[in-house]
């Protein structure tokens, strides 16, 4: 079978990491092959010069604009610094030489309108371009594309827009998600079309907000770009393009660069919540986890508020509670956080209605451990806790109950993944977990599904559509819940720089090695005790439910 041809729309200048990166995954594709790069060469010698350029700005978009540009730039310039501090994006705005890349180039001069945005090709570039036979065009390049070019090819041309487009068009990308809290910041991938922003949506996603502009552009870009890469695969190998997200109408403004108050705005804002994280250091106060639990016959009728906390050891906090009824005793397994060590256990808790009792550490390793997720399989009772840090995904087996465990087997390596169930459905074993396909810390987005006949198996298959849900507001799981015949999904709803701000459960409605579909039963919000600001763990047996929820809170407490 052929691969796919593409090409792909450049500037003539040196390329950003990301089109350096999509060139490189190139290499290793399965189904699609970039056969051509367009380069755009963009020079107009009536309009060189800083002078010129400076008077052509005027003229079109005024003297105002013109300073809120200039000064734009010197805040994107300053928080630069700090993005290039973070290791994972060290080489964010790195700049390469794509001669080196060996693939054809071909150099076309569009014809550029009296704005500067929309961008024509002339005939005979057209021409070139058709004679190479190519698939699919990739837009990484400037201009809004317009004429021939968005017809020359089967699947037309595929663009980013860095943002959701519900919600955010115009740009500059991820900084009004910032400036207005919003909890996510999103990307599209469409089929562009004449209509401006009026393109077919065929892949989208979103990813939690940060508190910075310019790191939340670095993490934004950094997680779309890896996508661009697994739909011109699945385009390659299903020689058809995704199903088109339905259009809604769009309620918002069309967003551009913000004037200088709302800079100035933006900054006092975020010198603000700086100030209170540091306040809060100070004071040795932090969002600080707890568990509570309620004897109840259904865990869909349960009043939260009588329920009973079980108090945070000093310099410690509990969250991720997990419950069984084993040995006529119910106990739960909680993630155990240690601010000295400064990294988790799994501690386990007896619980009678009387109250609770601390039975002892169950499971402690050299890295992090939490979200100790427990499943029962040949009569034997296993766990498969969060182990992100060791970056595999492993299982281990109770050899004397509640204490005494062991490593069972790691079944899958080489993975940042979080918050993992592994549950028997229909025949076969499922791992529902969330992945950081960007390697970039971000693991509230992707909901991955796997299958396999054996629950300790160390070939997992991947789910067609993964990730199944791409959104921080519902992909991260919280728990999982069984009634009768149906299985429900707990997911934690992330806000504004805020972890676990609430949850809701799910009911999966499809699983299946084709199809996954889950719909909304109830939300849970963080009103059933004082002060608390969030809550992200949900589970139940045998008539106890544990849950979690956070508060700001001192350490030694």
């Amino acid at each position: 079978m052929s691969k796919m041809r593409v090409g792909l729309i450049i500037d003539d200048c040196p390329q950003s990491k990301f089109i350096w990166d999509f060139l490189k995954k190139n290499k290793n594709a399965n189904f699609y092959s970039i056969e051509l790069l367009i380069v755009q060469k963009t020079f107009r010698t009536n309009r060189s010069g800083l002078l010129n350029k400076v008077r052509n700005y005027i003229n079109r978009r005024g003297l105002k604009k013109l300073f809120a540009a200039a000064s734009f730039s010197l805040l994107e310039s300053i928080e630069k610094i700090i993005v290039k501090r973070n290791p994972k994006f060290k080489d964010f705005y790195r700049k390469y030489n794509i001669d080196s890349s060996g693939i054809e180039q071909l150099k076309v001069t569009p014809k550029i309108s009296k704005s500067g945005l929309v961008y024509r090709y002339s005939e005979n570039d057209l021409k070139e371009i058709k004679n190479r036979n190519l698939d699919v065009l990739i837009r990484g390049g400037n201009g809004i594309l317009r004429g021939g070019i968005l017809d020359i090819c089967k699947f037309g041309i595929l663009s980013f827009h860095h943002g959701n487009n519900n919600v955010n068009r115009g740009g500059p990308a991820g900084f009004w998600e910032v400036y207005n809290r919003e909890a996510s910041t999103g990307f599209i991938i469409q089929q562009l079309k004449n209509e401006l922003d009026g393109g077919d949506v065929v892949f989208k996603g979103d990813i939690t907000t940060t508190f910075v502009y310019s790191l939340n552009v670095a993490r934004l870009y950094s997680k779309a770009n890896l996508f661009l890469s697994h739909l011109l695969e699945k385009v390659g190998r299903d020689n058809k393009l995704p199903e088109i997200y339905p259009k809604t109408p769009y309620s918002y403004p069309l967003y551009s660069t913000p004037s200088i108050k709302v800079q100035l705005k933006y900054i006092f804002n975020t010198f603000l919540h700086v100030g209170n994280k540091v306040i809060r250091k100070i004071l040795q106060k932090s969002y600080r986890w707890g568990v509570a639990y309620q004897f109840v016959d259904d865990w869909k009728s349960a009043v939260l508020w009588k329920s009973k906390v079980i108090k945070n050891p000093p310099n410690r906090f509990l969250a991720d509670p997990f419950i069984i009824n084993r040995e006529n005793k119910h106990v739960c397994f909680v993630e155990d956080y240690n601010y000295y060590e400064k990294k988790g256990r799994i501690t386990a808790f007896k619980i009678t209605k009387e109250g609770y009792e601390e039975i002892g550490v169950a499971l402690e390793e050299k890295f992090h451990l939490s979200y100790p997720y427990l499943f029962e399989a040949n009569g034997e009772l296993f766990m498969c806790p969060e182990t992100n840090e060791s970056k595999d995904i492993r299982i281990y087996k109770c050899n004397q109950f509640p204490l005494k465990w062991s490593l069972h087997k790691i079944i899958m390596k080489d993975v940042s993944a979080c918050d993992s169930n592994i549950f028997y459905h229909d025949n076969k074993w499922w791992l529902m977990t969330n992945i950081d396909s960007s390697n970039i810390g971000e693991h509230s987005s992707e909901l991955h599904i796997f299958y396999s006949d054996h629950f300790d198996s160390d070939n997992w298959k991947s789910h067609p559509k993964n990730p199944v849900i791409f959104n921080s507001r519902k992909a991260r799981n919280g728990g999982f819940l069984k009634n009768k015949n149906n299985i429900y999904r707990p997911y934690q709803i992330q806000g504004w720089d805020l972890y676990g701000e609430s949850m809701g459960v799910a009911k999966i409605k499809i699983l299946t090695t084709e199809d996954y579909q889950e719909n909304e039963e109830f939300l849970i919000s963080p009103n059933f005790f004082t002060n608390i600001k969030g809550v992200h763990s949900y589970n139940f047996n045998d008539g106890l439910l544990v849950f979690d929820f956070v508060k700001i809170d001192k350490h030694k407490r």
